[in-house]
């Protein structure tokens, strides 16, 4: 690599860790746990199709772990993928729209009391190149695992391969609530956050879930303890609420309005 593509997508790197910087100093309560206990505690969020996680450090703008997956869905082996390489190859139009949505999240973190701190995620998509050269959709997902106490934070990441759902269009972005928080989605549309109500029952929620990871209906009554006919009448609300026509676009709108 020349020197002009070194310093290029430093620059790249520079400008995303002058993002980060404005990462408010945290309060004194921190999750502390392991990778492991990370991943039993977050993974089953991002269940609806081929992805791989990493940990990041914003204040070192280092990938501290991938997972082996990487290498599957983009190409890159866990040791050749990292922030540089994921700069160098955003769709160009794209691009913009990276930088914007990390300045969103920065400063929607910001804002955050100290307990609401590990109670939200945000996602977006963008189209990524892989080692071969194609573009995929991919979709990606933080969580904020620890705020460093001189500002900063290390995230869990999660990216998920979207192609075979194709997706076109701009990059969305969305807060998504956890514990009962509340979310904000496709922000990217609004000059201000408007607040989501509650689309689903909780039972609805739990159901769609379980649709999103491809469950049949006679495994969700089985796994719900309910009959086939309540389960199928779930089904037919949710897409109703919704506003789908389909289970496809179901899974889409899923995805992208942040229901699962």
């Amino acid at each position: 690599m020349n020197t002009y593509v070194d310093q290029y997508l430093m620059d790249k790197v520079n400008k995303l860790q002058e993002i980060w910087e404005k990462i408010s100093i945290a309060g004194s309560e921190q999750i502390d746990i392991s990778q492991k206990d990370i991943i039993n505690r977050y993974m089953d969020m991002f269940h609806f199709g081929e992805y791989f996680y990493v940990i990041f450090n914003t204040r070192t703008a280092e990938m501290e772990y991938v997972s082996p997956n990487v290498q599957k869905i983009l190409g890159y082996s866990p040791n050749e993928f990292y922030l540089k390489v994921v700069l160098d190859n955003i769709h160009a139009d794209d691009l913009p729209y990276y930088y914007h949505y990390e300045h969103s999240a920065v400063r929607f973190f910001s804002g955050l009391k100290e307990d609401q701190f590990f109670k939200y995620k945000f996602t977006y998509d963008y189209r990524l190149k892989t080692k071969e050269g194609v573009y995929k959709r991919v979709q990606q997902q933080i969580v904020p695992i620890y705020y460093f106490p001189e500002g900063g934070v290390r995230t869990l990441g999660i990216f998920t391969d979207l192609s075979h759902l194709n997706i076109t269009g701009i990059p969305k972005l969305s807060f998504i609530g956890m514990q009962d928080a509340v979310s904000y989605y496709n922000v990217h549309l609004e000059k201000e956050f408007n607040i989501s109500n509650k689309l689903f029952t909780d039972k609805e929620q739990e159901i769609l879930e379980y649709i999103i990871q491809g469950k049949k209906s006679e495994e969700i009554a089985l796994l719900m303890g309910r009959s086939i006919f309540t389960i199928r009448n779930h089904r037919k609300n949710i897409l109703q609420k919704s506003k789908c026509n389909n289970l496809q676009e179901l899974l889409v709108r899923s995805i992208r309005e942040g229901w699962v």
